[in-house]
């Protein structure tokens, strides 16, 4: 299974940026009128982070031979962030918590994502191990989450650090995660 997973991550690197723009507009939009775009939000960051997974596997495969201590442990934490977020998020969605009850641990697990990004991606300059630009992005988008935990810890969606993270998220990650797609892909190629 973690093989077809690892296999497939090019395909789950353009769904995880597809969700990830969804997921974006949706939340500018709930911010700005509200209503459904909400759960529009809340659903497409589910698939965003489950379709982050098979991405994770397949950055541990290209830097478990540069560092395999360093890329097992981000990737286990980063997996476990992953899948905890995507669960809380999904109960968020069918009714089962409501918002106030998952915002806190959501935000933290998105910080803990963002750790995982810039571990993998700081790793993958100092080994080579993806391309300059791409692995540059990562840290971007890293930085991006890492930015909305503390932005919304201190003064909540209005403070300007969660703003500077929405914003900077909502071009690195799907920016990532496409040209993810295209490397792995390449990178398999015949």
């Amino acid at each position: 299974m973690i093989d077809f997973l690892a296999l497939n991550a090019d395909k789950s690197a353009y769904m995880a940026g597809a969700a990830s723009i969804v997921s974006i507009v949706a939340l500018f939009v709930f911010f700005a009128v509200g209503g459904v775009f909400g759960p529009i939000n809340d659903s497409a960051s589910v698939f965003q982070f489950l379709f982050l997974i098979p991405i994770a596997l397949a950055l541990y495969r290209i830097l478990a031979p540069h560092s395999r201590a360093l890329s097992l442990g981000a990737t286990a934490v980063g997996i476990a962030a992953m899948l905890v977020f995507a669960v809380l998020q999904a109960l968020l969605v069918f009714g089962y918590v409501r918002f106030e009850q998952t915002l806190k641990p959501v935000l933290i697990l998105s910080g803990i994502v963002g750790l995982w990004w810039l571990s993998t991606s700081i790793l993958s300059i100092t080994r080579g191990a993806l391309p300059a630009g791409l692995a540059w992005v990562g840290v971007v988008a890293g930085v991006s989450s890492v930015l909305v935990l503390v932005g919304f810890w201190i003064g909540g969606q209005e403070h300007p650090l969660a703003a500077v993270g929405f914003l900077a998220g909502g071009v690195a990650i799907p920016v990532w995660a496409f040209w993810m797609g295209k490397f792995l892909a390449a990178s398999h190629a015949p």
